[in-house]
């Protein structure tokens, strides 16, 4: 039996695509060519749990071994300490992420690092390379050029990059997004997403009398992050057209907002907007600690409206269970998406074709199954956990058997 390689991730304690993607990737990685360990930096914290979601049992459950670095999550602009001093905090926080994790590489004797998104990369990159590990891979989704371009904080990961030896993206969009932005780009690869599809732990109608909806309504639903680019403010615009012509109708915003400021202000506007439009009795924004299994069986138009993504896990939920997709074409997800065939794409930022695209399928129910089944056909041709782990692990074993003198010069 050969030896294993030893893996070892960056990521974070909260619900979010990201997690949710390593999530399915190890309970589908093959554990007699890989040791696998995930390394969190922040320490458990109940608060933070309540407005970010709680995950870490999910990787208990999965027995798969997590270090816990225990630093302080300072990462938030909610307190009352100076502007200077939270950065002073960040920057030793940032530091002692870095060093603590280098030391756990190298005692551990860690083949590949791979960092999770931006932070997750520089950690990987600068820990990695103090603990002299022969590996490391980041893996990202989507790179929002603007707001990089403006920021001083992206000159910085523009120049840890470079640095990695390969980078994983989930489309071939934010793949080439990344490279126009990166002055000198690693060699990249599109691993598209892989999930199982989400089981229900409770009934649909106790659930259904728990959020107060009747039982003949008709579900649209986001499941997502509260963020104003995930376009759940959309939504609301719509829910007033759409229930103005189907009384039925009834709409589920499900998210955390986090625990950041912009997070909680952006979930007051969502509130605010239910009760100035008068929509609370056909409306609920839930924060759902439990399987998110138990809200997509109440579903029955997946909307994601969203403004920035690049392949988002909920739509590959969604078409996993059969349930039609009205999404905007952003980033890669037209990838995913076949406009006419598994859902119906919309311009981003367009609240009244998101009303009319949500009636459509309400109205025309036999259109809505069609969209569902050609969804559900398409996820299981490619997009299943299985599918994804074989991707990633073949790579994870071409990058660790490539010496990086000669990665360096390979071909794209």
């Amino acid at each position: 039996m050969r030896q294993r390689l030893k893996v070892a991730s960056i990521s974070y304690p909260q619900i979010g695509g990201d997690e949710n993607r390593l999530l399915a990737y190890l309970a589908a990685h093959d554990r007699e060519r890989f040791d696998h360990l995930v390394i969190f930096g922040s320490r458990a914290d109940s608060e933070i749990e309540d407005l970010c979601g709680p995950i870490r049992h999910r990787f208990i459950a999965l027995d798969v071994e997590t270090v816990d670095l225990g630093l302080p999550y300072v990462f938030q602009d909610k307190d009352d300490r100076s502007t200077a001093r939270r950065e002073l905090d960040k920057v030793k926080t940032f530091a002692q992420f870095v060093y603590r994790t280098a030391r756990i590489l190298k005692k551990r004797k860690i083949d590949i690092v791979e960092g999770r998104n931006d932070t997750g990369t520089v950690v990987a990159t600068l820990a990695g390379r103090l603990a002299g590990v022969r590996a490391v891979i980041s893996t990202t989704y989507f790179a929002n050029l603007s707001h990089r371009i403006q920021s001083p904080v992206w000159s910085l990961y523009r120049g840890i990059y470079p640095l990695v030896d390969a980078l994983i993206c989930d489309s071939d969009t934010c793949l080439d997004a990344m490279r126009q932005w990166m002055v000198f780009a690693p060699p990249g690869y599109c691993i598209p997403n892989g999930i199982e599809p989400p089981r229900a732990q409770r009934r649909a109608a106790e659930l259904a009398a728990e959020l107060g909806i009747p039982p003949q309504a008709k579900i649209v639903a986001q499941i997502a992050r509260l963020r104003p680019y995930k376009g759940q403010h959309l939504l609301l615009e719509a829910a007033s057209t759409v229930l103005a012509q189907e009384p039925e109708a009834f709409f589920l915003v499900i998210g955390y907002p986090g625990n950041d400021k912009g997070g909680l202000e952006y979930l007051d506007r969502l509130k605010q907007m239910i009760e100035r439009q008068g929509i609370g009795d056909r409306v609920r924004i839930v924060s759902y600690p439990g399987s998110i299994g138990d809200i997509w069986s109440l579903v029955d138009i997946h909307a994601h409206p969203t403004l920035l993504d690049s392949s988002p896990i909920a739509l590959l939920e969604g078409m996993s269970l059969g349930k039609p997709a009205v999404t905007t074409r952003i980033g890669g997800i037209h990838e995913l998406v076949i406009d006419g065939e598994t859902g119906i794409i919309l311009p981003p930022g367009d609240g009244n074709a998101l009303a009319s695209a949500i009636l459509r399928l309400l109205q025309h129910p036999d259109e809505a199954a069609r969209l569902g089944r050609n969804a559900q056909r398409r996820y299981e041709a490619g997009y299943t956990p299985n599918i994804m782990a074989r991707r990633i692990e073949d790579l994870f074993e071409q990058v660790h058997a490539t010496p990086r003198i000669r990665r360096k010069s390979a071909t794209r």
